[in-house]
């Protein structure tokens, strides 16, 4: 026998077969929906069955009960779970876990490197033109650790200090900070505590304190007190690819020696960081104005009384801190505000153009197409396709 032929042999040995409708357990100590949104997703693609009771029962499965063809677990990472890991211990199906704790879980992974989460949230408030940085730590862990690092050695490199304020003293610190001055937190309910805090102390954000988060938790972020910007770390992905990857294990293949990495997906940015910090007052005053009234049918000399200065020397100010003049930066903002009134498949274009500050439908369109290339029309048809999502069968 050749051994080509002997290698051939081997490989169909080694290969499962599997049901029709293989049954995957997706078992996690701490939910993230959209890491089982990835899930679903490709669970939908291969005919799976997805046992999800943990989701609701937040009961782990006895290990001699449960019978199915594979498990994708996440153990926690600050708390691992320790009845869920003496399950995954005692299954023979093959096992990919999300994000594990530590080196001593050596099942195949998927994981996002926590120092690229803070990375990205450097990224974006340094795009903002801020020379002043925090991090804002709650406690001593893993996760912590690697995204304030992240955060740290990328505001650093770009030139400037990070300074690192624990929580519990952030009401007393925050008088004596420089101003504005950029805060990350390494999750969104972090950041939504530190928010509080500012708002509370009567300091505005994001003019005064710029906000981030991470996890893109939609539900918290979009109705915090002011809508909070975050890292979107790419869970739909992970789990997406954990799917994969355990599909791979359950035909037989070996597992890879190193975890699969998956980098997140940079900032989905709200109101709590946006601004520009600007160090000159009559500048910030007149791009808070823009922000207060850009839905109206503004003129810009109506700035010209809360300056100073001189309207003209407020504009050359504002170019040189921002790169925009002011009507781009009034442009832009109508426009910020027009796709997100796009969402709604239902409103008309001539009620998107009014909303948004627009005199008429045609000055709307013009302006749109003139900052994103795209008609108004065209971006929604794109958005709406990509928000299209195949259905899965889920038990509970």
């Amino acid at each position: 026998m050749s051994l080509k032929l002997k290698k051939l042999l081997s490989k169909r040995a080694r290969r499962r077969r599997l049901p029709a409708r293989p049954r995957i357990l997706v078992a996690q100590s701490w939910w993230q929906d959209r890491l089982l949104e990835g899930v679903a997703q490709y669970a939908a693609e291969n005919n799976w069955v997805l046992d999800c009771e943990m989701r609701w029962a937040h009961r782990v499965p006895v290990a001699d009960e449960w019978n199915g063809e594979g498990v994708i677990a996440y153990v926690g990472i600050t708390k691992p779970m320790k009845p869920l890991i003496d399950f995954l211990r005692h299954q023979s199906a093959p096992v990919v876990l999300a994000q594990p704790p530590g080196p001593e879980f050596n099942y195949p992974s998927v994981i996002i490197p926590h120092e690229e989460v803070g990375r990205a949230a450097a990224e974006h408030l340094l795009t903002l033109g801020f020379r002043h940085f925090g991090f804002v730590d709650f406690a001593d862990n893993v996760m912590e650790r690697e995204r304030c690092a992240g955060f740290r050695s990328t505001v650093e490199r770009a030139g400037h200090n990070c300074q690192l304020v624990h929580f519990r003293e952030l009401a007393q610190r925050l008088g004596r900070l420089p101003q504005p001055m950029a805060l990350f937190a390494i999750n969104d309910l972090n950041a939504l505590s530190v928010m509080r805090v500012c708002l509370d102390g009567g300091y505005r954000v994001p003019e005064q304190f710029a906000i981030v988060g991470a996890d893109n938790t939609e539900i918290l972020c979009k109705f915090a007190p002011v809508p909070l910007s975050s890292v979107n770390c790419n869970f739909e992905k992970q789990g997406y690819e954990a799917a994969a990857l355990l599909h791979r294990l359950m035909r037989g293949a070996r597992p890879p020696a190193q975890s699969l990495v998956i980098s997140p997906n940079g900032v989905t940015a709200r109101r709590s960081t946006d601004t520009i910090a600007i160090p000159d007052a009559d500048a910030m005053r007149a791009l808070r104005f823009l922000r207060d009234h850009y839905r109206e049918p503004i003129h810009l000399p109506q700035i010209g009384p809360l300056l100073a200065q001189s309207f003209r020397r407020v504009q050359i100010q504002f170019r040189e801190h921002t790169g925009r003049t002011l009507f781009q930066e009034l442009v832009r903002l109508r426009v910020e505000h027009a796709k997100e009134l796009l969402k709604n498949p239902k409103m008309k274009m001539t009620q998107v153009a009014a909303e948004s500050g627009f005199g008429n439908r045609h000055h709307f369109i013009r302006a749109f197409r003139r900052t994103t290339g795209k008609t108004p029309r065209a971006y929604r048809t794109e958005l709406h396709f990509s928000d299209k999502r195949q259905s899965v069968d889920v038990e509970i």
